[in-house]
């Protein structure tokens, strides 16, 4: 009887992914289940045999395989003892879309997945007939049905018994390689799958073995593995009934996962941790550590169901109660209200740690995220459970991002109705008062971060002063680069990449800087030197100016390398270099006029530098006069008019907690009195 259908084409049109390797496999099971339940047969019983490659390149040296032993499955032998190939079901195999087994959610095409995944497939049946015997024989192939004429032979034998078996050979690459090696794992896969008809209790007895002698009987793996934690919810959605099973399970699994079953199998799997934060990590239990899995079943799952039983087609418009179709999403949401009723306990002993856990980060570490926790305490909710200190400070940030463009969204809307004069109502006066609260707590959260950034910045620059492990420096690099970044003008980089506030405030309000620049490529200065000013040994230097129209004062900053030696180079006299420059007439204002009388400007020169005795001698040399802590010098130069101070390392150090420790004292350390929330204490 010859194939009512092109296969090679039919085959092309089926779409089965690599996450979906095991999907022939599993629709020949559950072909096998479904003869079973047809039969009249009392022992019942399906045997999956997993054919490993290469099995006798396996050293065998003892009786125990390591997992470092075992090989891809290439082919799967299943055989069961139900109806078999006989006329009416050899013709519904022959005919694609046949609707023989409609009312068990067959399409009628599930014979081709077997060639999506595989080259070939070997049938043999043995099966009763209006009381006689008979054989049947035959590969299936994308060439089609090999001998392609009726091929059943009569058995005269009176002691035959029903068997059929069905070869998958030749496993393609690409669905193999994604396949677990451990038999336990493919049991788990092949029980997970199959699991609706394990929970009714309508599963035939299944062994699963593998050519190295291994065995499970999946029925027994099941009892001692799932039954246990199963429970079920009954759920009505648009006069529509669902099933829901509950089970928690003790494997490998690292996912909690809902899966949408139709037919009495599973379709369709949702990473739960995307639809509950609170589901990111595994239950610890007081029977170990679990994962929760669920399964949805129900009359509008199985008549959504596409033709490759491999996705579900449902309606994206909205629908009336009484037609009690559902969309995708409106399914799935009310499942997981029953999933998280069920797992109540669990995900509220999480959210108390997790609440927990961000407490105190916030309070030691991001003290500016209070404002966002109290104002929209909903973010300890979304907020993912068992997150790094460094991934929680990102999802803070992005629920603060989210909050502060909520609030952009408010501004917008009061002006549209102040420009619409719809001021008067009492919505209007609720929108803008809470607009106004929103710009007082952001503005407060901003002042938070920053002075949170301050400290940060005073613990690294204490750290690039230290020595290694092997008694080593940081180089100038990294010290300027904490100050200012290098090689850049204030035109290039925003304000806040600057911290000139570890030397003084004052020089944040400027008009122009220059970082590490050759002095040729700088819009304020008239000259030819292809050389940067002096910043450390690598010849880099800061200078500033702060008013942009009348010029006050020009301030000049070198850096020198911590604990540096350099009897070679005096600072001194290479920052009053730069001013007898500037004081010539070299510099010019950025429209390209000059500065004017440069005699009237103030000149400020810092040195900064572990006072090492190449450093002190250049101080006293100078005639500076070294200050009451002894970590600095500083004086007048009346022939350059320029003040000098030089600063250790310790000292900038020192000062910059000192100016800033009230704001830490504040942010860091508060008063219960001074927070809306003092729980976070």
């Amino acid at each position: 009887m010859p194939f009512r259908i092109n296969i090679t084409g039919q085959v092309g049109q089926i779409t089965l992914s690599k996450a979906k390797a095991l999907w022939p496999l599993f629709e020949t099971i559950v072909n096998s289940i479904q003869s079973l339940e047809d039969t009249v047969e009392s022992n019942k019983e399906i045997t999956i045999e997993a054919i490993r490659e290469n099995i006798d390149q396996i050293s065998i040296k003892s009786d125990v395989f390591s997992a470092d032993d075992l090989t891809h499955f290439d082919e799967f032998i299943i055989t069961d003892n139900g109806n078999g190939f006989n006329t009416e079901n050899y013709t519904s195999f022959l005919e694609a879309y046949s609707q023989l087994k409609i009312k068990k959610g067959c399409k009628g095409i599930g014979r081709f997945l077997w060639l999506k995944g595989f080259d070939e497939v070997d049938i043999d049946s043995v099966y009763n007939e209006n009381g006689k015997w008979y054989h049947r024989h035959f590969l299936f192939s994308l060439s089609g049905i090999d001998p392609e004429t009726d091929n059943v032979v009569e058995i005269k034998e009176s002691s035959c018994t029903k068997k059929t078996v069905i070869h998958l050979k030749g496993f393609k690459s690409i669905y193999k390689d994604s396949v677990p090696f451990k038999l336990e794992s493919l049991a788990k896969r092949i029980i997970e799958h199959c699991l609706p008809y394990f929970i009714m209790g309508i599963c035939p007895k299944i062994v699963l073995k593998d050519n190295l002698g291994d065995a499970l009987c999946l029925n027994n793996y099941y009892e001692k593995s799932y039954k246990d934690s199963l429970h079920q919810d009954p759920m009505t959605l648009k006069n529509r009934q669902y099933t829901l099973y509950h089970m928690l399970i003790a494997d490998s699994s690292e996912k909690h996962e809902l899966h949408l079953c139709a037919n009495s199998r599973e379709v369709k799997s949702y990473d739960l941790s995307k639809k509950i934060p609170n589901m990111q990590k595994r239950f610890e239990t007081d029977k170990g550590s679990v994962c929760y899995v669920g399964y949805l079943s129900g009359d509008y799952l199985d008549e959504a169901i596409n033709t490759e039983r491999s996705e579900f087609i449902f309606s994206d418009s909205p629908m009336t109660e009484t037609e009690g179709r559902a969309n995708e999403e409106e399914i799935v949401e009310a499942t997981v209200e029953l999933i998280k009723n069920y797992l109540h306990e669990d995900l509220q002993r999480i959210d108390e740690e997790k609440k927990a856990q961000i407490d105190r980060f916030v309070h030691s570490t991001r003290p500016q995220y209070r404002f966002l926790l109290n104002k929209c305490p909903e973010v300890y909710e979304l907020v993912p459970n068992g997150l790094s200190n460094e991934k929680l400070d990102i999802e803070l940030y992005k629920h603060q991002q989210k909050w502060e463009y909520q609030t952009a969204q408010k501004k917008q809307d009061i002006d549209n109705r102040i420009k619409n004069d719809a001021t008067t109502d009492i919505e209007f006066e609720e929108l803008f008062k809470e607009y106004c609260q929103n710009i007082t707590e952001l503005s407060r959260a901003g002042l938070a971060e920053y002075v949170a950034r301050r400290k940060a910045v005073i613990e690294l620059l204490g750290q690039a002063l230290e020595a290694d492990e092997n008694g080593k420096y940081s180089k100038e690099e990294r010290v300027h680069s904490i100050i200012c970044p290098m090689q850049v003008s204030s035109d290039e980089i925003p304000f806040d990449a600057m911290n000139l506030w570890l030397i003084d405030d004052r020089l944040a309000y400027h008009h122009y800087l220059a970082s590490d620049k050759k002095m040729n490529t700088l819009t304020t200065l008239e000259n030819d030197e292809n050389k940067r000013m002096d910043l450390a040994i690598f010849d880099a230097a800061l200078s500033f100016t702060a008013d942009p129209d009348n010029i006050n004062s020009i301030t000049i900053v070198e850096l020198k390398r911590p604990m540096r030696q350099d009897n070679d180079n005096d600072p001194v006299t290479q920052v009053l270099r730069y001013v007898k420059m500037i004081k010539d007439g070299s510099v010019k204002k950025k429209n390209g006029r000059a500065f004017g009388d440069m005699s009237r400007v103030s000149f400020y020169c810092y040195i900064i530098g572990d006072l090492t005795s190449s450093m002190c001698d250049s101080a006293e040399n100078a005639g500076l006069i070294k200050t009451q802590d002894n970590d600095g010098y500083f004086g007048y130069n009346p022939t350059r008019g320029a003040y000098v101070e030089i600063i250790s390392y310790d000292k900038l150090l020192k000062d910059a907690k000192q100016r800033n420790q009230v704001l830490f004292d504040k942010l860091f350390h508060p008063k219960a009195e001074e927070l809306s929330f003092p729980d976070l204490l």
